[in-house]
């Protein structure tokens, strides 16, 4: 039998035991009777029993990369990629949200003062052109840090242009993605896409182009992460197959993970105030304008800050429409139909009064992000071109044009 301590938010929230490959997690009594003791997940309510089923898979597992970003860090570290434990004791140390994972041998380091070693940019270079051998930097000394999704990515911080490693448990504050080989421009695709988002008012994570010996890199910053008093702090958060207790590999309606309907009555079950649920449909919305046939349920996370939950910013979107390598279609399907041709309005007023959703409120959201993306959609792009030229923001430009006259039909 073996043990990895769970913390949350820097307290220690339970244990996490496996044994002989099976998985359990049990609250520290301690924590339980802490006042304002928190669940680590919705699926973990606070309670004294330990919890040995599904959702304590499911829940850990989604901590972790998916597809293979996963199989490769499991090559790298000598582990079976469906070894949960083995992956989370080599680089739980920092994960999405407040949840840290650490060995027993390794508490009094992960709980030291932060440090960082900052990279030169020789270093920084060579940390991120190893990213298909290193998947997270893995094996790099005092550092133990974990990413979710199925593209490379370096987990660390930004400061002042350098990318700063943090060691031993120290809160990491960026998300650092090269550019994806299969898919030519997608640093410069995710960049335009976000921003744009940003410009139609959407909530959005923070994002920039960083270059390091002269390539290109998309960064964007943790929403999961505050300042407060000099210090970095977690804020805790789940993605949406952790709250509906699906394991990544599952992450696509198509393989029979969550839908969209789902995805919006999980919403009311949480209490989430109305204004998220008008926002939830706005990025619906929008993700299909801009062709982004990658929104999986992964892609949305509910964000818990103090009693009150949120939804989160957004974060990886892109236009995958762009690339004729890529199915035509969305990972959730709306109205029953996900191919980008056959959604017209029809399809999002159906999906709305399935979901519980006036006519009246769907037709007006789906009208302001029309109005707004009619006024500043050519010179967004003009203005995104002059600071970070690419080729593809014309061919995203007139997938958004082509899926604007579909909804106004």
């Amino acid at each position: 039998m073996e043990t990895l301590n769970v913390y949350l938010r820097g307290n220690r929230a339970g244990t996490l035991v496996s044994e002989h490959g099976r998985l359990q997690f049990c609250y520290a009594t301690t924590y339980l009777n802490q006042p304002g003791a928190q669940a680590l997940s919705y699926t973990l309510p606070l309670r004294a029993e330990p919890y040995t089923g599904g959702e304590v898979v499911a829940f850990f597992s989604n901590l972790l990369p998916d597809e293979s970003v996963r199989v490769r860090l499991a090559q790298y570290l000598g582990i079976s990629p469906g070894n949960i434990f083995a992956l989370l004791k080599r680089i739980g140390e920092d994960c999405a949200g407040a949840v840290a994972l650490v060995p027993a041998e390794r508490e009094a380091r992960a709980h030291a003062d932060a440090e960082f070693k900052v990279l030169s940019e020789a270093e920084a270079h060579a940390v991120l052109a190893a990213l298909p051998e290193r998947p997270l930097n893995v094996g790099a000394e005092d550092f133990h840090i974990s990413g979710a999704g199925a593209q490379d990515k370096l987990v660390a911080c930004v400061q002042n242009g350098h990318i700063v490693l943090p060691l031993n448990g120290t809160p990491s504050t960026h998300i650092i993605k090269p550019g994806i080989p299969r898919f030519p421009e997608s640093v410069f695709n995710e960049f335009y896409c976000m921003r744009l988002a940003k410009a139609c008012r959407l909530s959005v994570a923070e994002c920039s182009v960083l270059r390091v010996h002269g390539i290109p890199y998309y960064v964007t910053t943790r929403y999961d992460r505050q300042q407060e008093s000099g210090k970095v702090l977690r804020l805790h958060q789940e993605d949406f197959c952790q709250l509906l207790g699906y394991e990544p590999s599952v992450k696509y309606e198509s393989e029979g993970g969550p839908r969209l309907l789902q995805c919006f009555q999980l919403l009311r079950e949480i209490a989430l105030p109305a204004a998220d649920i008008i926002e939830f449909l706005r990025r619906i919305i929008f993700i299909f304008l801009i062709g982004n046939g990658d929104a999986h349920a992964k892609n949305f996370s509910i964000l818990y800050k103090g009693k009150a939950n949120r939804l989160a910013p957004a974060y990886d979107l892109l236009s995958t429409a762009v690339y004729p390598n890529l199915p035509p279609k969305l990972a959730m399907k709306i109205d029953g139909r996900n191919h980008f041709d056959w959604i017209t309005r029809g399809k999002f007023l159906r999906m709305g009064e399935k979901a519980g959703l006036r006519n009246h409120l769907v037709n007006a959201e789906i009208d302001k992000l029309l109005a707004q993306l009619s006024k500043i959609l050519v010179p967004f792009t003009e203005k995104i071109q002059q600071s970070d030229p690419s080729a593809i923001y014309s061919e995203i430009q007139s997938g958004i044009e082509k899926r604007i006259l579909q909804l106004k039909a």
